[in-house]
């Protein structure tokens, strides 16, 4: 046992490193705006970035919990607007708040077994499975449900939804405190649970987690239905803020490329097995951060993308270095 834990050291050591590296650019990267951009350093816009990255959190978490697996969850934003969607129809029916919101829970959570039956149970890989459930998640409720409508109206004026976009204390707006709440939540899965156990030894070597009769299938299940509720809670705070449910969202793709972007820049490595909720923090500081000032400095949505892009590379580039593949670690068909 004590020449295992010895063995992993190291990778946590490179993980950790990349994390201060992705830190120290951060901090630079806030003194530079706040020199540089107008209204950039004021209270208002602190309170601008918290509320908008809250959404990215959560979605983070749910991302960093699956690929610390050593999993990979490509329909999170699908699952996000399908959360929504029936959060909304369920609202515009006059259904009350705590029914929409338990008829929305179950579609997630049977969302989530399905990912993880084709997963653990057909064995087909992470990444095609959940590549698949996207599209058909994205047809099903855009075409059969929305009749080919992008776009699903959401009364502001409704008691749930006034909820959820407004102020429980002063400073802590609902989509903050949510935002803490997936933060707990995922931290309570990973670091209190038996179940988190189990991720971090499926991501750090799966086979030898199965062989060991670890529940890695029913630990699948979890982390899965995990990312599919954290998805919910994300479309609920953006749906809610914007007063529409959007299927743009998951045509364009951008932000499911920040998630992955924010798990890989605090440190999570894609082979998974490592990493936690301060690697996430990390993650979501740099990309807010340069969003914003990006944002303030009129920067064009095009430019960022390519300068997100960039920074993916470099970031999957530095993980590679990191976390090189070994015989130990290696799996044919991970993610």
């Amino acid at each position: 046992m004590a020449e295992g834990l010895l063995s992993l050291a190291p990778g946590r050591r490179k993980s950790n490193l990349l994390a201060m590296i992705v830190l120290a650019v951060t901090v630079a990267l806030i003194i530079v705006f706040s020199i540089a951009v107008d209204g950039f350093a004021t209270v208002g816009n602190l309170r601008v970035i918290l509320s908008n990255s809250a959404s990215l959190v959560i979605l983070s978490c749910g991302m960093g919990v699956v690929i610390i697996s050593r999993g990979l969850d490509l329909s999170l934003i699908a699952q996000m607007v399908a959360g929504a969607t029936v959060f909304s129809i369920m609202i515009n029916a006059g259904a009350p708040g705590s029914l929409a919101l338990l008829v929305a829970v179950a579609t997630m959570v049977l969302v989530g077994m399905m990912n993880a039956w084709l997963i653990a149970y057909v064995e087909i890989p992470a990444l095609l499975a959940t590549l698949a459930s996207a599209m058909f998640i994205t047809g099903l409720f855009r075409f059969f449900i929305l009749r080919g409508e992008y776009l699903l109206l959401l009364p502001k004026t409704n008691p749930a939804v006034i909820f959820l976009s407004s102020e429980l204390l002063p400073g802590v707006s609902a989509p903050v405190a949510l935002m803490f709440v997936a933060l707990a939540s995922a931290w309570f899965l990973l670091r209190r649970m038996s179940a988190g156990r189990t991720i971090y030894a499926m991501g750090d070597n799966f086979q030898a987690a199965r062989l060991s009769g670890l529940p890695v299938r029913t630990t699948t299940i979890i982390v899965y239905v995990y990312a599919a509720l954290a998805a919910l809670m994300a479309g609920l705070v953006m749906s809610s803020a914007s007063g529409t449910v959007d299927f743009r969202t998951v045509t364009n793709g951008t932000l499911l490329f920040e998630v992955i972007l924010v798990v890989v820049l605090g440190g999570i490595p894609l082979r998974g097995g490592r990493g936690g909720i301060w690697n996430i923090l990390v993650g979501v500081a740099l990309i807010v951060v340069l969003r914003n000032g990006m944002t303030l400095l009129n920067v064009t949505a095009q430019t960022q993308d390519v300068v997100k892009g960039v920074v993916l590379i470099v970031a999957i580039v530095t993980d590679n270095y990191l976390n090189p593949r070994d015989t130990e670690t290696d799996t044919v068909g991970d993610l």
